[in-house]
């Protein structure tokens, strides 16, 4: 058995996408991971031509890491399926004759240790800021549940939250309406997201800067280390 490791991204044209891979390669790397490689499933490389590299110098073994926040149609169907697996609990598949065995593990979820380091990141609860969490969103409920966890985490250190979906949910424009009905005049904006870029992140900046609110942006939830951490947790020892 012959192991490796793919740390499976979205979008290869996303510079904070692309950012974030890199950082988590080297990481893994660090803790002595073998045979780490960056894919993608939009773009170059791509994430079927990486794994077919792969299995070509030997490698019979992977775990994918896809980097995302909650599971959804892309986590759980699309990438799966781009490497010729039925869905993200397919366990092997057969490469150039032979069956390989394949571990596609979870997106990061609902998370203690990346909450406790959140609210520590944000610091002391200010009495005149409110925080709108923000995902992309998905019809499968684990986008908003993971949404909430994270949000009622910060509830109880103190802060103020909502949360907001650029798709399939309470929309940006709708926080902010009820921002405004409530005489919030700050908020602090935590991008449940990889990177918060593309156009679903840039549309979302758009309706925020152009309120009349005082909008401040941490950054996204992929920065902390603990998101890196868990990342390693779902490589088996010894990998």
């Amino acid at each position: 058995m012959k192991t490796g490791i793919i740390v499976l991204g979205q979008h290869a044209d996303s510079a904070g996408e692309n950012a974030v891979a890199e950082r988590c390669a080297e990481y893994l790397m660090g803790n002595r991971r073998k045979n780490v490689n960056i894919a993608f499933h939009h773009g170059e490389p791509s994430s079927d031509e990486v794994m077919e590299r792969m299995n070509m110098d030997g490698i019979d073994t992977f775990v994918i890491l896809p980097l995302s926040i909650s599971e959804g149609r892309m986590t759980v169907w699309e990438m799966p399926k781009k490497l010729g697996l039925p869905d993200n609990c397919g366990s092997w598949r057969i490469m150039n004759g032979k069956d390989v065995a394949t571990r596609f593990a979870t997106a990061l979820g609902k998370n203690d240790a990346v909450a406790d380091e959140l609210i520590e990141r944000e610091g002391t609860p200010d009495d005149n800021t409110s925080i709108l969490l923000i995902s992309y969103g998905s019809k499968n409920r684990e986008c908003s549940d993971t949404a909430r966890f994270y949000a009622s985490r910060l509830e109880l250190a103190g802060w103020r939250t909502t949360t907001a979906y650029c798709h399939h949910g309470r929309t940006v424009q709708d926080a902010i309406t009820d921002f405004k009905k409530q005489g919030t005049k700050h908020i602090r904006v935590i991008p449940l997201f990889i990177a918060f870029d593309g156009p679903s992140a840039e549309q979302a900046r758009r309706e925020l800067d152009s309120s009349v609110l005082k909008v401040e942006y941490s950054e996204p939830i992929s920065n902390l280390e603990s998101f890196y951490k868990v990342l390693d947790s779902k490589v088996p020892e010894g990998w």
